[in-house]
């Protein structure tokens, strides 16, 4: 009778246990060496998935798309090796390589770099996520391409390797115009190009979650916004250059991820008002200059004269936040907006006639862009980058904000607040010197 009290106490705890999960809807309790087992992202760095989620002894919180994604490659791989077994001779080539996806007659899903034609079809199909289903991409992914047999590459044979290969660094803040590879059709939704700005961080924590933007200054330092990062320290953060779809691999050239030795938040941040909202990311290795990674050139102290210059500049905003307060998620695939830096006095008079009220004074740490109606930054694009072109030069840039803070998004003459980065520029420096790195001076 005893025995049966205990094993009745124990099935009772084992259900309270289940009821307490704290498992997100798309996730589920299994062993942790079968969620490591399952997990296809390729990151590696980031290690077994979730682990501080209680599932129970033993087991861990593991997303229910990698289980079933595993489990679907695992039952077609079966079913092909019977039918091979039976039916016809072992594939060859790619095919048998990398087992993809059959997407037409004699045709495989392949990333598009590894097929002959390396473009969007003709008919229409779009390159970005947004413009691509199954009926018009023949059930392919953003970076796929349905690809006969006969144009399928080597990565041996792969151009973009090639180009990989022979790249030499110019200077900071050149950008790629026509972004890398890709040939982009149905280009009006504000999406960059493929490595377009190649200064563009994603900084994520350990466990692969998007945190916030940031920008490339020097192959070993990452500028950020305080905000974004006062909950955190340099070991639960990890810095990603390269990254263009938050939800896709498949990038002709892979992202690169850095661990972070130190993070240096302004001494003089304040998390109510914002002022000073500046962080450095010093990372333990530096990131390993390409085509697709790229630091962005800084720009002088503030002074009348560069105020007046990022005024007339061509000056873009970039991140992957919501679209608006509205929109339910963040993007996936990497936006840009062009903004009109403004006169601080002018902005100051702009936020004025917003809930801030008629005694709000705009602080130096601060500058101004956009007030635009259907172009703004928004939520989670915090701690990415403002540039403008620099004068005189073709395609260059300079970073001169910081995105922070906003009243509202894409709302007309109300702009958003950006971290004055001239006028943080001496900190910056200040910051490079502790680990002895001048910073690059376009010349």
């Amino acid at each position: 009778m005893e025995r049966l009290l205990k094993l009745f106490v124990l099935l009772i705890l084992a259900d309270a246990c289940a009821l307490l999960s704290t498992c997100k809807s798309d996730q589920i309790c299994i062993t942790q060496q079968r969620c490591n087992e399952t997990d296809d992202s390729g990151s590696g760095i980031f290690g077994p998935r979730i682990l501080d989620r209680s599932c129970g002894v033993g087991l861990v919180c593991c997303d229910k798309a990698q289980l079933e994604s595993y489990e679907a490659a695992m039952a077609s791989r079966r079913s092909k090796q019977v039918k091979s077994a039976t039916a016809s001779p072992a594939p060859t080539g790619v095919e048998a390589k990398l087992d993809y996806k059959s997407c037409d007659v004699q045709s495989l899903c392949v990333p598009r770099h590894l097929c002959r034609t390396g473009v969007v079809n003709e008919d229409g199909r779009f390159i970005l996520k947004p413009r691509i289903d199954n009926a018009s991409n023949s059930g392919c992914g953003t970076f796929e391409s349905c690809c006969p047999l006969a144009d399928q590459l080597d990565a041996s044979d792969n151009p973009v390797r090639r180009q990989l290969n022979d790249f030499k660094y110019k200077g900071c803040g050149y950008s790629n115009p026509t972004g890398l590879y890709y040939a982009l059709v149905g280009y009006n939704d504000h999406e960059a190009r493929f490595a377009e700005f190649p200064w563009m961080v994603a900084v994520m924590d350990v466990q692969g979650n998007y945190v916030c933007g940031g920008t490339l200054i020097h192959p070993q330092l990452v500028l950020t916004s305080a905000h974004n990062v006062a909950n955190h320290s340099s070991e639960t953060l990890l810095a990603r250059a390269g990254e263009y779809d938050l939800n896709s691999a498949e990038e002709p050239y892979a992202f690169q991820s850095r661990r972070i030795r130190n993070l240096w938040r302004h001494e003089q941040f304040n998390n109510l008002n914002f002022r000073n909202d500046i962080a450095m990311l010093v990372l333990e290795q530096p990131f390993q200059l390409a085509p697709h990674v790229q630091p962005l050139c800084l720009p002088a102290v503030e002074s009348t004269i560069l105020q007046k210059e990022l005024r007339e500049a061509e000056c873009f905003a970039t991140g992957w936040g919501h679209r608006n307060f509205s929109a339910p998620s963040q993007e996936h695939i990497l936006k840009r907006i062009d903004l009109p830096v403004l006169e601080h006095e002018y902005c100051q008079r702009l936020l004025r006639k917003t809930v801030l009220g008629l005694r709000f004074s705009l602080h130096s740490s601060f500058l101004c862009a956009g007030g635009i109606e259907g172009k703004d930054t928004c939520k989670g694009d915090g701690g990415s980058p403002l540039f403008c072109s620099m004068a005189g030069q073709n395609k260059r840039y300079q970073l001169a904000g910081i995105v922070s803070w906003g009243i509202e998004c894409a709302d007309k003459d109300i702009p958003a607040a950006y971290t004055n980065v001239p006028h943080l520029r001496s900190w910056i420096d200040e910051q490079a010197l502790k680990i002895d790195v001048r910073l690059e001076e376009p010349v």
